[in-house]
């Protein structure tokens, strides 16, 4: 049986870079000084012998590789790889602790708000900026969402379903200009209406109480309010602000600004409430 021909490739290219390194090396030697005929032709070759210098690098990078790699290099090498698998491990399994975390509180605040159906969601879009007043959430009426549903999450209400795509739909934020919220005062129990601020800047999120009875304007700084159950679009008694400021006077259609529960800025997963909420 004939045998199979030597592998002559690795010994023609060290042979044609050696040949290359004596080239460059005699290239680069010569006189010190140079008459106008050697500078003329250097400044010709000038672009030449950098391009020329830079394939004298690269081989010799390549040449130092080859010949200093130890095994503790390639041990060190290999202990790098591990390391940053670990960590890019770590940082997933922290991230879905919190994921994790954040959900079981979304399930606690549905569970104490008496909310029997809903549809748990993740924000896919939002504009840019710190402050917004619409988002895309991840979940559409292929999973039961429809138009003018609630969406909560821990701390309180966020807004209300806009318009719905078979696996998406926009939620408009209670601070935004256009939602209108039945309300009451928690302490007190008097009904009124929260409405968004239409703030052209976008830099401040806050809501107006409008309609509070003249006779029993009873409120003042730190007054939560809470859905009041009227109109049969938010269930009652799930949480949307406190009072920041009461105004005074006849004259204002405002009776207070309202400082929203929700921090709008970091929101992540979402409840769309179904049904089954408290009314009562």
């Amino acid at each position: 049986m004939r045998r199979n021909a030597p592998n002559k490739k690795p010994l023609i290219i060290t042979a044609a870079a050696a040949a290359l390194l004596l080239v460059l090396v005699i290239v680069g030697a010569g006189a010190s000084r140079a008459n106008f005929f050697e500078n003329t032709l250097g400044s010709v070759l000038a672009p030449v012998q950098r391009t020329a210098a830079s394939v004298f690098d690269a081989v010799g990078g390549f040449f130092r590789n080859l010949f200093n790699t130890t095994d503790a290099d390639i041990e060190n090498a290999k202990l790098k790889n591990e390391l940053a698998l670990k960590n890019r491990s770590l940082v997933e399994m922290e991230e879905l602790r919190r994921e994790n975390e954040r959900l079981r509180e979304l399930l606690g605040f549905a569970q104490s708000a008496g909310i029997e159906n809903g549809v748990t969601a993740r924000i896919i879009g939002r504009p840019s900026g710190v402050y917004f007043r619409t988002f895309t959430l991840g979940a559409g009426s292929s999973s039961g969402v429809d138009v003018n549903m609630p969406v909560v999450c821990a701390s309180g209400l966020v807004g209300v379903v806009t318009e719905v795509g078979s696996s998406w739909c926009k939620v408009t934020a209670v601070v935004d200009s256009t939602v209108a919220v039945p309300v009451m005062v928690e302490r007190t129990r008097d009904t009124c209406i929260a409405h968004g601020v239409l703030n052209a800047s976008g830099d401040e999120n806050r809501m107006e109480l409008h309609y509070l009875p003249a006779d029993r304007r009873d409120l003042v700084p730190g007054d939560v309010l809470i859905t009041s159950g009227i109109g049969g679009v938010y269930p009652k008694g799930i949480r949307l602000g406190t009072v920041t400021e009461v105004m005074t006077g006849d004259k204002s259609s405002i009776n207070a600004y309202i400082a929203p529960s929700v921090d709008f800025a970091h929101l992540e997963e979402l409840l769309i409430i179904t049904g089954g909420g408290e009314n009562g």
